[in-house]
């Protein structure tokens, strides 16, 4: 049985997404971008940090394998920080291994920006999930 995360704005320890404005970065012409958590938007970028709050979810460690004018696929790892026992700074950090496809093409001052991050985890994911997705929704300055 395949079960399905859908996150939008917090992850299951109740960590928000921040939307940071600052002056855009440059990049390749043409080319989509994801906006970091600094407002600055990064063409194949290593690492996305999902909540910028605290950097409790991130997917780092992202070989591309392509990267197109309305999609992007790759691979690498979602880290998450429990936030258990008790709180966030005493938090177990789990990893797993994970494909993600970037699409939600937006437009944003000067760039197009990937607004949805969709996994998919082939060894299970939290909680034993298979798929999961997030929306990027940081500001492009």
């Amino acid at each position: 049985m395949i079960r399905r995360l859908a996150i939008t704005t917090a992850f299951a320890g109740g960590l928000a997404l921040s939307g940071l404005a600052v002056a855009p970065a440059a990049h390749a012409a043409g080319s989509p971008v994801v906006v970091d958590c600094l407002g600055k938007g990064v063409t194949k970028p290593k690492q996305i940090v999902i909540a910028c709050a605290d950097a409790g979810i991130l997917i780092n460690r992202i070989r591309w394998t392509s990267w197109g004018a309305d999609k992007a696929t790759g691979v690498g790892r979602l880290a998450w920080n429990t936030c258990l026992p008790t709180d966030c700074a005493s938090g177990v950090v789990q990893t797993y291994r994970v494909r993600i496809t970037l699409g939600g093409l937006a437009s944003g001052p000067g760039a197009d920006v990937f607004s949805q991050a969709s996994l998919r985890f082939p060894a299970g994911g939290p909680a034993g999930l298979e798929t999961g997705s997030y929306t990027l929704d940081n500001e492009l300055g």
